[in-house]
Protein backbone atom coordinates (compact mmCIF):
# COMPACT_ATOMS: atom_id res chain seq x y z
CA UNK A 1 0.00 0.00 0.00
CA UNK A 2 1.09 3.59 -0.55
CA UNK A 3 0.00 6.95 0.75
CA UNK A 4 -2.98 8.38 -1.15
CA UNK A 5 -0.98 11.57 -1.86
CA UNK A 6 2.79 11.20 -1.96
CA UNK A 7 3.18 14.98 -2.29
CA UNK A 8 1.29 15.77 0.89
CA UNK A 9 3.82 17.07 3.46
CA UNK A 10 1.67 15.55 6.23
CA UNK A 11 1.77 12.06 4.69
CA UNK A 12 2.94 9.01 6.61
CA UNK A 13 6.60 8.27 5.90
CA UNK A 14 8.63 5.08 6.08
CA UNK A 15 12.07 5.60 7.65
CA UNK A 16 14.91 3.20 8.45
CA UNK A 17 17.20 2.71 11.42
CA UNK A 18 20.61 4.26 10.78
CA UNK A 19 22.25 4.00 14.22
CA UNK A 20 21.56 3.94 17.94
CA UNK A 21 23.23 4.31 21.34
CA UNK A 22 22.15 4.38 24.97
CA UNK A 23 22.02 7.78 26.65
CA UNK A 24 20.85 6.36 30.00
CA UNK A 25 20.38 2.95 31.58
CA UNK A 26 16.81 2.65 30.27
CA UNK A 27 16.87 5.26 27.50
CA UNK A 28 18.00 4.39 23.96
CA UNK A 29 18.48 7.03 21.24
CA UNK A 30 17.71 5.74 17.73
CA UNK A 31 18.56 7.73 14.59
CA UNK A 32 16.42 7.06 11.51
CA UNK A 33 17.09 8.09 7.92
CA UNK A 34 15.02 8.50 4.75
CA UNK A 35 15.12 10.82 1.72
CA UNK A 36 11.40 11.36 2.40
CA UNK A 37 12.33 13.44 5.44
CA UNK A 38 13.45 16.28 3.17
CA UNK A 39 9.95 17.81 3.27
CA UNK A 40 8.88 16.61 6.73
CA UNK A 41 6.78 19.38 8.39
CA UNK A 42 9.10 19.67 11.38
CA UNK A 43 7.82 22.04 14.08
CA UNK A 44 10.17 21.73 17.01
CA UNK A 45 12.00 19.11 19.07
CA UNK A 46 9.73 17.61 21.69
CA UNK A 47 6.66 17.69 19.44
CA UNK A 48 4.52 14.52 19.60
CA UNK A 49 4.02 12.22 16.63
CA UNK A 50 2.81 8.67 16.01
CA UNK A 51 5.35 5.89 15.52
CA UNK A 52 4.00 3.02 13.40
CA UNK A 53 5.49 -0.43 13.91
CA UNK A 54 4.98 -3.50 11.67
CA UNK A 55 2.94 -6.45 12.80
CA UNK A 56 4.55 -9.85 13.27
CA UNK A 57 5.76 -11.25 9.96
CA UNK A 58 5.92 -7.85 8.25
CA UNK A 59 9.22 -6.24 7.25
CA UNK A 60 7.66 -2.76 7.24
CA UNK A 61 4.39 -1.27 8.50
CA UNK A 62 1.56 -1.43 5.97
CA UNK A 63 0.45 2.07 5.00
CA UNK A 64 -3.25 2.94 4.93
CA UNK A 65 -5.16 2.47 1.69
CA UNK A 66 -7.27 5.59 2.17
CA UNK A 67 -8.33 8.29 4.60
CA UNK A 68 -11.87 9.08 5.74
CA UNK A 69 -12.35 12.45 7.47
CA UNK A 70 -8.62 12.51 8.15
CA UNK A 71 -8.53 9.04 9.68
CA UNK A 72 -6.47 6.27 8.01
CA UNK A 73 -8.20 3.15 6.75
CA UNK A 74 -6.63 -0.24 5.94
CA UNK A 75 -8.07 -2.71 3.42
CA UNK A 76 -7.39 -5.46 5.94
CA UNK A 77 -7.74 -4.16 9.54
CA UNK A 78 -5.33 -6.91 10.65
CA UNK A 79 -2.58 -5.07 8.76
CA UNK A 80 -2.97 -1.90 10.82
CA UNK A 81 0.44 -1.18 12.41
CA UNK A 82 1.05 -0.81 16.12
CA UNK A 83 0.80 2.89 16.90
CA UNK A 84 2.60 4.61 19.77
CA UNK A 85 3.03 8.28 20.65
CA UNK A 86 6.60 9.55 20.88
CA UNK A 87 8.32 12.93 20.79
CA UNK A 88 10.86 14.21 18.28
CA UNK A 89 14.29 14.38 19.94
CA UNK A 90 16.18 15.80 16.96
CA UNK A 91 15.61 16.47 13.27
CA UNK A 92 18.13 17.29 10.55
CA UNK A 93 16.57 18.22 7.23
CA UNK A 94 19.88 18.37 5.35
CA UNK A 95 20.97 14.91 6.53
CA UNK A 96 17.37 13.58 6.36
CA UNK A 97 17.64 12.13 9.86
CA UNK A 98 15.01 11.80 12.58
CA UNK A 99 16.01 10.97 16.17
CA UNK A 100 13.82 9.44 18.87
CA UNK A 101 14.61 8.45 22.47
CA UNK A 102 12.95 5.18 23.57
CA UNK A 103 12.35 4.07 27.14
CA UNK A 104 13.49 0.46 27.52
CA UNK A 105 11.19 -1.68 29.64
CA UNK A 106 11.70 -5.15 28.21
CA UNK A 107 9.56 -6.95 25.63
CA UNK A 108 6.22 -6.09 27.25
CA UNK A 109 5.20 -3.69 24.50
CA UNK A 110 5.78 -3.41 20.74
CA UNK A 111 7.78 -0.15 20.90
CA UNK A 112 10.00 -1.20 23.80
CA UNK A 113 10.59 -4.59 22.16
CA UNK A 114 11.53 -2.87 18.91
CA UNK A 115 13.99 -0.56 20.67
CA UNK A 116 15.45 -3.39 22.76
CA UNK A 117 16.15 -5.58 19.70
CA UNK A 118 16.78 -2.77 17.20
CA UNK A 119 18.86 -3.52 14.09
CA UNK A 120 20.25 -1.28 11.36
CA UNK A 121 17.93 -1.06 8.37
CA UNK A 122 14.68 -1.84 10.21
CA UNK A 123 11.73 0.12 8.83
CA UNK A 124 9.07 2.01 10.80
CA UNK A 125 6.51 4.64 9.92
CA UNK A 126 6.00 8.14 11.32
CA UNK A 127 3.20 10.64 11.09
CA UNK A 128 3.54 14.41 10.91
CA UNK A 129 3.87 16.13 14.31
CA UNK A 130 0.74 17.17 16.16
CA UNK A 131 -0.18 20.62 17.52
CA UNK A 132 1.58 22.38 14.67
CA UNK A 133 0.27 25.81 15.72
CA UNK A 134 1.93 26.01 19.13
CA UNK A 135 5.56 25.85 20.27
CA UNK A 136 6.50 23.38 23.01
CA UNK A 137 8.23 26.03 25.12
CA UNK A 138 6.22 29.19 25.72
CA UNK A 139 8.04 32.47 26.54
CA UNK A 140 8.15 33.05 30.32
CA UNK A 141 10.28 34.59 33.02
CA UNK A 142 10.22 31.39 35.09
CA UNK A 143 9.74 27.70 34.28
CA UNK A 144 8.74 24.55 36.15
CA UNK A 145 9.06 21.32 34.18
CA UNK A 146 8.02 18.03 35.80
CA UNK A 147 8.15 14.56 34.31
CA UNK A 148 9.12 10.92 34.51
CA UNK A 149 11.48 9.07 32.18
CA UNK A 150 8.97 9.12 29.30
CA UNK A 151 9.00 12.94 29.42
CA UNK A 152 12.78 13.39 29.56
CA UNK A 153 13.20 13.74 25.75
CA UNK A 154 10.62 16.55 25.61
CA UNK A 155 12.07 18.23 28.71
CA UNK A 156 15.58 18.09 27.27
CA UNK A 157 14.29 19.61 24.05
CA UNK A 158 12.69 22.50 25.94
CA UNK A 159 15.79 23.08 28.07
CA UNK A 160 17.85 23.38 24.90
CA UNK A 161 15.46 26.08 23.63
CA UNK A 162 15.57 28.18 26.81
CA UNK A 163 17.39 31.49 26.89
CA UNK A 164 20.75 31.42 28.75
CA UNK A 165 19.28 33.61 31.52
CA UNK A 166 16.13 31.48 31.98
CA UNK A 167 15.09 30.77 35.58
CA UNK A 168 13.23 27.86 37.06
CA UNK A 169 13.29 24.25 38.18
CA UNK A 170 13.06 20.76 36.69
CA UNK A 171 11.73 17.87 38.79
CA UNK A 172 12.30 14.35 37.44
CA UNK A 173 11.20 10.91 38.59
CA UNK A 174 13.48 8.24 37.13
CA UNK A 175 13.67 4.48 37.74
CA UNK A 176 17.37 4.81 38.67
CA UNK A 177 19.94 7.59 38.94
CA UNK A 178 21.74 6.06 35.94
CA UNK A 179 18.69 6.92 33.81
CA UNK A 180 19.57 10.62 33.75
CA UNK A 181 20.95 11.13 30.21
CA UNK A 182 24.66 11.87 30.01
CA UNK A 183 23.87 14.97 27.92
CA UNK A 184 21.25 16.35 30.31
CA UNK A 185 21.96 20.04 30.99
CA UNK A 186 20.06 23.05 32.30
CA UNK A 187 20.68 26.79 31.92
CA UNK A 188 22.71 28.14 34.90
CA UNK A 189 19.66 29.51 36.74
CA UNK A 190 17.48 26.43 36.22
CA UNK A 191 17.92 23.90 39.03
CA UNK A 192 16.96 20.26 38.75
CA UNK A 193 15.90 17.61 41.27
CA UNK A 194 15.95 13.88 40.57
CA UNK A 195 13.91 11.31 42.47
CA UNK A 196 14.43 7.61 41.86
CA UNK A 197 11.91 4.82 42.12
CA UNK A 198 8.28 4.33 41.11
CA UNK A 199 4.83 5.31 42.30
CA UNK A 200 5.97 5.22 45.94
CA UNK A 201 7.82 8.47 45.15
CA UNK A 202 4.80 10.36 43.84
CA UNK A 203 4.20 12.20 47.12
CA UNK A 204 7.86 13.27 47.26
CA UNK A 205 7.71 14.58 43.68
CA UNK A 206 4.54 16.53 44.44
CA UNK A 207 6.15 18.00 47.56
CA UNK A 208 9.21 19.03 45.52
CA UNK A 209 6.97 20.64 42.92
CA UNK A 210 5.18 22.59 45.65
CA UNK A 211 8.55 23.84 46.95
CA UNK A 212 9.55 24.86 43.42
CA UNK A 213 6.42 26.94 42.85
CA UNK A 214 7.16 29.78 40.40
CA UNK A 215 7.36 33.15 42.12
CA UNK A 216 6.44 35.12 39.01
CA UNK A 217 3.05 35.37 37.35
CA UNK A 218 5.01 35.29 34.09
CA UNK A 219 5.63 31.55 34.38
CA UNK A 220 5.12 28.34 32.44
CA UNK A 221 4.47 24.97 34.09
CA UNK A 222 4.74 21.82 31.98
CA UNK A 223 3.84 18.37 33.37
CA UNK A 224 4.01 14.97 31.66
CA UNK A 225 4.21 11.61 33.40
CA UNK A 226 2.18 8.56 34.39
CA UNK A 227 -1.49 9.46 34.90
CA UNK A 228 -1.41 8.87 38.66
CA UNK A 229 1.28 11.54 39.02
CA UNK A 230 0.08 13.96 36.36
CA UNK A 231 -3.42 14.39 37.82
CA UNK A 232 -2.42 15.65 41.31
CA UNK A 233 0.29 17.85 39.81
CA UNK A 234 -2.25 19.50 37.53
CA UNK A 235 -4.53 19.93 40.54
CA UNK A 236 -1.67 21.64 42.37
CA UNK A 237 -0.90 24.06 39.55
CA UNK A 238 -4.43 24.77 38.38
CA UNK A 239 -6.44 24.72 41.62
CA UNK A 240 -4.00 25.49 44.44
CA UNK A 241 -1.82 27.95 42.52
CA UNK A 242 -4.68 29.16 40.33
CA UNK A 243 -2.53 29.23 37.20
CA UNK A 244 -4.45 30.21 34.06
CA UNK A 245 -4.81 27.74 31.21
CA UNK A 246 -2.13 29.34 29.10
CA UNK A 247 0.44 28.96 31.90
CA UNK A 248 0.03 25.25 32.59
CA UNK A 249 0.15 22.18 30.33
CA UNK A 250 -0.42 18.73 31.83
CA UNK A 251 -0.38 15.55 29.73
CA UNK A 252 -0.65 11.99 31.11
CA UNK A 253 1.77 10.22 28.76
CA UNK A 254 0.78 6.77 30.01
CA UNK A 255 -1.15 4.90 32.69
CA UNK A 256 0.24 2.11 34.85
CA UNK A 257 -0.95 -1.30 33.67
CA UNK A 258 -2.60 -0.10 30.44
CA UNK A 259 -1.36 -0.18 26.84
CA UNK A 260 -1.73 2.99 24.76
CA UNK A 261 -4.72 1.58 22.85
CA UNK A 262 -6.56 0.99 26.14
CA UNK A 263 -5.67 4.34 27.68
CA UNK A 264 -6.14 6.53 24.58
CA UNK A 265 -9.74 7.57 25.31
CA UNK A 266 -9.08 8.27 28.99
CA UNK A 267 -6.07 10.42 28.13
CA UNK A 268 -8.18 12.53 25.80
CA UNK A 269 -10.84 12.91 28.49
CA UNK A 270 -8.16 14.25 30.84
CA UNK A 271 -6.69 16.65 28.28
CA UNK A 272 -10.07 17.70 26.91
CA UNK A 273 -11.04 18.79 30.41
CA UNK A 274 -8.80 21.77 29.75
CA UNK A 275 -10.18 22.18 26.24
CA UNK A 276 -13.69 22.45 27.68
CA UNK A 277 -12.48 25.42 29.69
CA UNK A 278 -10.98 27.14 26.68
CA UNK A 279 -7.62 25.51 26.02
CA UNK A 280 -7.18 23.75 22.64
CA UNK A 281 -7.02 19.97 22.98
CA UNK A 282 -3.62 18.29 22.56
CA UNK A 283 -3.75 15.36 20.16
CA UNK A 284 -1.64 12.47 21.37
Amino acid sequence: MTNPDNNDPHRIRLIRVQSWHDVGKHLRRIVFHSPELADYPFRCNGAPFKLLLPREGQSAPVLPESFEKGRPRWADPADKPYSRTYTVRAFNRQACTFTVDFVLHGDNGPASAFAHHVQTGQTVGITAPRNTRDPMLLPAAEYLLIGDLTAVPAIQSMLEEMAPDARGHVVLLLPEAADLPADFACPPQVAHSVFTGGSEQYSAVIAAARQARPQSEDCYVWIAAEAGLTAPLRELARKEWQLPLGRCVAVPYWRLGEAEEDYHAKRHEFIDGDADEGRPSENH
